[in-house]
Parts: structure tokens; sequence; C-alpha cells
């Protein structure tokens, strides 16, 4: 008759069981979507910024934002693989988000790009439906890298980083979707013409709207880049930091302040008069502070002086040693 076996967890068992419970880590195929798709982009971006001339779109440029929003749609979907290992409700925000804002910009470059190519004509309803598309998907990606910035704060509050979110990648949306507003309430047509050289250049009294909208974009660009480099690097380096990194940290940053502040403190001393006590007047002083140098002066130099005690005031002779009184010794030879 086989008997029940009942397991009993003593209170040491736990503790242990709790101390040995895995942390949550960032897996590495998560991590390698991240960083290739960001790294992936940055390069797209770069490559873009050559194209940013405010010119006529070109069907390069409509590739390269193609290629761009679907990898960022692929960049969604790290994001999401993460949430479903962290179970972080920005995470899952920012994933949403991110997805929406690059899925729903690919029909807009499309019809961009076949009205380039003559495949279909432009007319007013499509540059409307672009226009819209375009708006919608900046506003998701300003609003999704939002919230991918509080998830690094978070990840830097709990140690597991040392870089904090950043504000690159939602400033840098936020100047495209400024920039593209101002093309739309002031069209591109009307404040440029086309000279005979074949290039786009603005109309008398429109530069400066022109070059604002210029620098503006690539402004954007270059934050933008530098947005997806810092999170590529952020999430390179994710759950990585070798054991007591943060507390060496703190013990240097308290070694330099100390220093710096003994270093600024001495001359602080100085100008107050704290560094060292000042010298007392010989008339101030007490009888037992009064510092008699040993010194022994040559008999021949002494012939012809008086000397008297330092004691009674007795007049002693020239090569007298002690007080022939009170048996002081004379100071003037030896002491």
């Amino acid at each position: 008759m086989s008997k029940e076996i009942k397991l009993q967890f003593t209170g040491e068992d736990i503790a242990v069981a709790e101390v040995v419970q895995s942390e949550k880590k960032i897996s590495n195929r998560t991590r390698k979507i991240i960083t290739w798709t960001t790294l992936i982009i940055v390069i797209a971006k770069g490559i873009e910024m050559f194209f940013n001339t405010d010119a006529d779109i070109s069907l390069y440029s409509v590739a390269l934002y193609i290629v761009s929003n679907i990898v960022i749609i692929g960049l969604a979907v790290g994001f999401f693989l993460f949430y479903r290992e962290e179970k972080n409700i920005y995470l899952l925000f920012s994933s949403i988000l991110v997805f929406i804002g690059g899925l729903i910009s690919l029909p807009g470059h499309i019809i961009d790009g076949l009205t380039v190519t003559n495949i279909i004509l432009t007319s007013d309803s499509n540059e409307l439906t672009s226009d819209i598309l375009t708006i919608v998907s900046y506003v998701s990606l300003l609003a999704g890298f939002i919230f991918m910035k509080m998830v690094l704060d978070g990840f830097r509050q709990e140690k597991r980083n040392i870089f904090k979110g950043q504000l690159s990648l939602p400033i840098g949306y936020a100047l495209l979707l400024v920039r593209f507003v101002m093309y739309m309430v002031v069209p591109l047509d009307s404040v440029t013409h086309i000279d005979v050289n074949g290039r786009r250049v603005p109309n008398e009294g429109s530069e400066a709207f022109v070059n604002t909208a210029y620098f503006m974009g690539i402004a954007a660009v270059v934050m933008v880049i530098m947005g997806f480099w810092y999170l590529r690097r952020a999430y390179g380096i994710l759950d990585k930091l070798p054991e007591g990194f943060f507390e060496k940290q703190e013990a240097r940053k308290a070694a330099m302040t100390q220093q710096r502040a003994q270093r600024t403190q001495k001359p602080a001393q100085t100008m107050l008069g704290l560094s060292r006590q000042r010298p007392i007047a010989p008339s101030q002083r007490k009888e037992d502070e009064i510092d008699y140098k040993s010194t022994i002066i040559p008999p021949e130099e002494l012939k012809g002086k008086k000397m008297f005690c330092v004691k009674c005031g007795l007049e002693l002779e020239h090569d007298a040693v002690f007080c022939s009184n009170c048996g002081e010794t004379n100071p003037y030879i030896t002491r």
C-alpha cells in the first residue's frame, strides 16, 4: 500500500526560492530585432537626407520612405515582443502607436510613387488622402516614442540601464509634423518656381518661409537619426551592466566630490584666514609662549656689552652662564 507523500517547505526554503528567482531581462531575440531595425532606419534616414531638398518628390525618396516605414513596422513588432516579456503597459502603447505610424503612411507613399511614375494622375483627392495619412502617421509616431521615453526612464530608475529616455525622436517627428503642416497651409508651388536651370527656387518675398521649412526638415531628419541611434544603443546595453556598476559609479562620484571640496577648501580657508593661525605679537605673548631659539653668541661679540638676567634683572658678567642671584640660565650665551 503506497503512502501519500506530502512536501513540506520551511521558511528558509521559501527565502532561498525567492532569492534565486530569475529577474526580468530582455531576450536576445527581442534585442536583435530592435537593434537591427533601428540600425537599418538610421542608414535609410541618412541616405534620405540627400533627397530632402524641397524639390519635386523623386522615385528614390519615395522608395526610401517605403523602406523606412516597413522597418518601423518591424521595430514595433520588437516592442510588442518585449511587452510580452515585461508586461509593461507603456511598451504596449508604444508598440501599437509605432505600428500604426509605420503602417498608415505606406498607402500615402505608394500613392506618391505611382504619381511620380505616372501610373496614376495627380488629383486633389489623392493629395488630400496622402496628406491626411502622413499627418496621422507623424502624430502616431510622436506619441509612440514619447511612451518609449517613459519606458527607458523606468529602466534607468530600476538600474537596468545607464541611459534614460531621450527626446530626439519626439522632437524630430514634431518638427516633421510642423513642416508638413506648413506646406499644407502654404503649398510648395505657391512659394517656389522652377528657374531656367530646372531648379526649384523661392519666389521673391518667400525666401524666409522656404528657408525656414528647409532647415526645419534638415533638423528633423538629424534628430530622428540621432534618436534611433540612441534607441539602438539603449537596447544594446539593456540588462548587460556588470554587477555593482552603479555602486562603483556612486563611490567614484563621491570620491571626486570630496577631492573637489578639498581643492576648493584651501583657497577659501586662506582667504578667510582659517588655514593657519595668525602670529601673535611678542608684546601679547605670555612668558611660556615665547619661543627662545637656541643660539650661542661668541664671547668676543659680548665684550663691552652689558647683559642682565631675564628673571631677576641682575647684571651679568660677559662670560656668566648662570645668574649668580637666582640661578637662571643666561640666554645670551646658551639656550
